[in-house]
Formats: C-alpha cells, sequence, structure tokens
C-alpha cells in the first residue's frame, strides 16, 4: 500500500498543493488521518479519479444548414 503526501498527491495529479488543500476542505477526497496530516492512498485515489470521469459528449451537426 503506498501512501502519498500533500505534496505527492497534488504532482501525481497535476495540480498545485493549494488544489489539494481545497478538494480535503470540501471532503471530496479519500484520506487517512496520521497524526496531524493526512496521508492518501494511492489506489483509492485512482479510484476516485475514475469516479470522476466524466463521459464524453459527441455532437452530430447533421440537418444543421
Amino acid at each position: 500500500m503506498e501512501l502519498l503526501t500533500k505534496q505527492e498527491l497534488a504532482n501525481y495529479l497535476k495540480v498545485r498543493v493549494k488544489t489539494v488543500c481545497y478538494l480535503l476542505y470540501s471532503k471530496q477526497l479519500p484520506k487517512i488521518k496520521v497524526g496531524r496530516e493526512y496521508r492518501f492512498i494511492k489506489t483509492d485515489i485512482d479510484k476516485w479519479i475514475a469516479s470522476q470521469r466524466q463521459e464524453v459528449r459527441t455532437y452530430s451537426f447533421k440537418g444543421i444548414h
């Protein structure tokens, strides 16, 4: 089981640490508390990412003149 810090998670998600802090504050990320710090289980983060995927819409312009 691989644990990530906030900085490592930010690097993994390719976002700023502030974004990770916002996601923590808004209770959107799966996390565990170790002492005073939060850690993130990489497999849980991967599942969370998969659950955030949005279906790609395809648009058809047939019939529009």
